[in-house]
């Protein structure tokens, strides 16, 4: 009858016995992918905005993976032993212990198995002094990911079983894995994995050999290590020394790892010299010989890896001997543990030699050697050819260590773009900081991805941004990183300094620091420089906004278009307003920011160039804005962006005709930016016999309207009149149409009608009427209209000027995300904002929201947003796609940018961007 062992494990291994390689198969268990997505566009100004949305979190989920190498079949003699050597590997993505099932064959062949740990060294025998493992106690591990654990089963083999019989055991190893951390462990990969081990019985001689290196890791480069095969005559038969090719064996090495000759045969006890890269060399003890032949990677014929391959005669029963040589490991080899079997054949039928058919026959034991990581960064500009990635230089840390920017703007946002490049044998993340900064204290910095607008985040899950895995050097690069002609892989980050308004002068430094994740004593640094800080600039201006180098206004481009342009104050008065004693008199201002950076403004008044706040006495100035607010300064104007102001400067009932200078003034608190514009008010004593109402502004929309109402007033004790109006407007398309209140109700009805004049104004009483602007469909947003009404009397002639202007907009972005679990474009649960838990190979909806949350157009709208680490976009289903507008191509499998073209959003309306991503596996 069968028996059936089952190894129920409790002992964990010591660490000691576990061999560690640094590429698991799967993205790490409990990594946290972050993302978030940035937007530019630009508003109704024309100014280019940006924003970013919210951070959405992918926790990938624990999977239980393993293989287990490699079915064998064995020859042995009765009554003896055979030993089959297997590897163990967690290839899943969490840590995992694992039990063993040993099922032996009811025939007569075999008559029991105990398994060992081959670990100490891995050699392809059971370890000196180790109990075998008991299949009622032991588990195997943990093992890490990535992480393998050598075993043998030696095997016994009845006495009377029969030549030429054989039989089969078969050894299972099962994961016993369940949950992380409360999580579920996916059940999709292989958690269980068998081996069949087979023997047949002979009474010819039968070679086993064993393979062994002199230590299990090491640098790239380092050496020599000695690579030793034992090869045991273990049959019941001796092989005659005479046949010259009893056992052939080849070892092709793994990359990475060369032959270096000091080949030695314990046989002969000499060293053997190979003669030459496709040759070998020989070696004699009486009648024994061994011979060997080499094929070394680079000579013609010869393949990529060295090979080596020897022929020996055979043994004698129970008689054994080791051949030996030299490895040594590359400068540069990739890190990680890299496995080597060799493979053998020996004269099986005693035939005299080894046959076609006996020819690498059989495996060796296979043996682990760990290459070290030796990690390295360099950051720098990149010394890449002016203005491209082409051409780079990621060894050059001396002649490309500063970035440099000429100048900026005060309270400027400065782009500095830093090359991190990986220059290890092993793939690595790099936090990246910034630090001694000379810069002007209140400059703020932030950290962003290639694109210098989505944020840097943490991929690695240490709370520091860092640069996402770089590959190592020499390996092939990600699509959006850079590659150098020495075949480093970079990645290039982006600091924004954004600078404190009020600081002048350069140059300023810092420094910003790029450490590996794996081994934080490996840093380096690079220099981000500004030369220099201009100082702002300020524009004040009457009725017409200052031309800049990104606004044209050809009515105030040159300082004799008597607007003020320029830097004041001016010699003589820009404008003069008349006025009667007694009344208010308006100036229209503009307070155009004419430097890079955003900045606000203080305003002030004077009757000289300059002393605060001093006018004649009974005089006053109020300052207001569009909508005849009282101010005292500006709020903060972007970069081209301009402001209107209304100076109402008010005469005492008492004041002489005369002509009185008024001076204005901005200033910057913050920058020290200033501008003095030089005005005056003629008082005129005339006596005009009408009188009205201040002039008025407001705002609306475009095709819209905007009723202002006015009040005429007859001064005198006389009737006057006919009084006539007439109507200018300052822009082409605009209509003006005047209304008296004809129900007296005070506010403009239907049933008010439209005049051109006012027949008579009784003595000492007044008028009220309505003039309505219209604007039209095509006017453009940011303009004011300026409406002229002249009333026309027997006593005098009486100006009221309006006007008329529109306003600005925003967008705002909200990024959800979705499971699409068999990845078909098609989400399979709400979209949310909070954290989902994907395992990998599975895939994640993102849906990009942006919304014009601003009453105009949004103009040259573009969403864009990247593919986090850790996976690559999908095409099906739909996906990607844009609700209006249009999507760079995006191909199945890449990684990289999706951007959106959205053009124009109307107010309230959004544009929506959906696309998948996959978790690598």
């Amino acid at each position: 009858m069968n028996v059936f062992y089952r190894f129920i494990i409790k002992i964990l291994m010591p660490v000691s016995l576990l061999i560690s390689f640094y590429a698991s198969a799967l993205t790490e268990s409990g990594t946290v992918i972050k993302n978030q997505a940035g937007a530019t566009y630009r508003d109704s100004a024309g100014i280019e905005r940006s924003t970013t949305s919210n951070l959405v979190e992918t926790v990938v989920q624990p999977v239980a993976a393993m293989t287990l190498t490699f079915d064998q079949s064995k020859l042995a003699a009765a009554g003896g032993q055979v030993t089959f050597t297997h590897v163990l590997t967690n290839t899943g993505n969490v840590t995992d212990t694992y039990d063993f099932d040993i099922v032996l064959p009811g025939g007569a062949v075999i008559s029991g198995a105990s398994i060992y740990p081959d670990n100490s060294p891995n050699d392809g025998v059971e370890d000196a002094g180790a109990a075998a493992i008991d299949p009622n106690a032991d588990i195997i591990g943990p093992l890490a990911p990535g992480e393998s654990y050598s075993f043998v089963i030696v095997t016994d083999i009845s006495a009377s079983a029969a030549l030429n019989s054989s039989d089969s055991l078969t050894i299972t190893a099962t994961s016993q894995q369940v949950n992380v951390n409360g999580v579920p462990v996916a059940t999709g990969m292989v958690g269980t994995e068998t081996n069949t081990d087979t023997v047949t019985v002979t009474d010819l001689p039968i070679i086993d050999i064993t393979k062994a290196i002199s230590a299990d890791n090491g640098a790239a480069p380092s050496g020599p290590y000695t690579v030793t095969f034992t090869y045991t005559n273990v049959g019941v038969t001796d092989m005659d020394p005479a046949n010259t090719n009893g056992v052939i064996l080849k070892d092709e090495l793994p990359e990475g790892m060369r032959f270096n000759g000091g080949v030695n045969w314990s046989v002969s006890g000499t060293q053997l010299t190979a003669s030459g890269v496709t040759s070998g060399g020989n070696g004699t003890d009486g009648t024994s010989d061994l011979t060997f032949t080499t094929c070394i990677n680079d000579a013609i014929n010869c393949p990529t890896r060295d090979i080596v391959e020897f022929t020996m005669d055979g043994l004698a029963s129970n008689e054994s001997a080791t051949v030996s040589f030299e490895v040594m490991i590359d400068n540069g080899a990739p890190a990680g543990t890299v496995y080597n079997t060799g493979i053998y054949g020996f004269d099986q039928d005693d035939s005299g030699q080894v046959d076609p058919g006996e020819v690498e026959s059989t495996n060796t034991n296979t043996v682990p050697f760990r290459i070290n990581a030796e990690y390295s960064v360099i950051a720098n500009n990149g010394g890449c050819d002016a203005g491209t990635d082409n051409n780079c230089d990621g060894n050059d840390d001396t002649n490309h260590e500063i970035v440099n920017v000429p100048t900026a703007k005060q309270g400027e946002r400065v782009y500095f773009t830093n090359y991190i490049w990986n220059t290890s044998n092993a793939e690595d993340t790099f936090n990246i900081t910034h630090e001694s900064s000379t810069f002007p204290a209140g400059t703020s910095f932030y950290i962003y991805k290639s694109d210098g607008v989505t944020p840097l985040v943490d991929t690695d899950n240490d709370s520091n941004p860092d640069t996402g895995v770089i590959p190592a050097s020499g390996q092939t690069c990600r699509s959006y990183q850079v590659t150098d002609v020495n075949g480093n892989c970079g990645y290039k980050v982006v600091l924004v300094a954004t600078l404190p308004p009020n600081a002048t002068g350069g140059p300023y430094e810092v420094v910003k620091r790029a450490t590996s994740s794996n081994d934080i004593s490996k840093t380096n640094t690079v220099t981000d420089e500004l030369s220099a800080i201009e100082q702002s600039t300020v524009d004040l201006t009457n009725n017409f906004r200052a031309e800049t180098s990104s606004t044209v206004e050809d009515n105030c481009d040159a300082a004799d278009d008597n607007c003020g342009f320029g830097a004041g104050a001016e010699t003589t008065a820009v404008t003069t307003n008349t006025v009667e004693p007694g009344k208010t008199t308006r100036f229209t201002l503009y307070v155009t920011n004419t430097s890079a950076v955003a900045d606000g403004y203080k305003l002030e008044y004077s009757d000289s160039d300059f002393s605060a706040g001093d006018l004649p006495a009974g005089w006053t100035v109020v300052f207001k804005d569009s909508t005849d607010n009282v101010i005292t300064g500006i709020p903060v104007l972007a970069p081209d962006a301009t402001f209107l102001v209304y100076a109402d400067v008010t005469i005492p009932d008492t004041a002489a005709t005369t002509t009185q200078s008024i001076y204005f003034k901005v200033t910057s608190e913050t920058t020290g930016a200033t501008d003095t514009k030089h005005d005056a008010v003629t008082v005129d004593n005339s006596g005009l016999c009408v009188g009205s109402s201040n002039n008025l502004s407001g705002v609306t929309h475009v095709g819209g309207s905007k009723v202002y109402t006015h009040t005429l007033t007859n001064n005198s004790n006389d009737p006057v009149g006919p009084v006539t109006i007439a109507v200018a407007n300052s822009i082409a398309g605009f209509n003006t149409v005047i209304y008296e209140d004809t129900d007296g109700s005070g506010d403009l009805t239907g049933a008010d009608a439209s005049i051109t004049s006012i027949a008579s104004i009784p003595a000492n009483s007044n008028v009220l009427f309505f003039a309505k602007v219209l604007v039209p469909a095509n006017a453009q947003e940011g303009v004011i209209n300026l409406t002229t009404i002249t009333l026309t009397s027997p006593c005098g002639v009486l100006e009221i000027i309006d006007s008329t202007r529109v306003s600005n907009t925003n967008m705002e972005v909200v990024k959800e995300q979705a499971h699409d679990t068999d990845c078909n474009g098609t989400a399979d649960s709400p979209f949310v904002t909070s954290q989902l838990s994907v395992e990998p190979g599975k895939c994640v909806l993102y849906q990009l929201i942006a919304t014009n949350v601003g009453i105009k157009d949004a103009l040259n709208v573009s969403i864009e947003d990247v593919s986090p680490a850790y996976t690559s976009f999908i095409v099906t289903g739909g996906v990607p796609s844009i609700t209006a507008g249009t999507l760079n191509n995006i191909l199945d499998g890449s990684t990289g940018a999706i951007i959106g073209s959205a053009g124009t959003v109307i107010p309230g309306d959004s544009v929506t961007v959906t696309f998948g991503i996959k978790i690598d596996e």
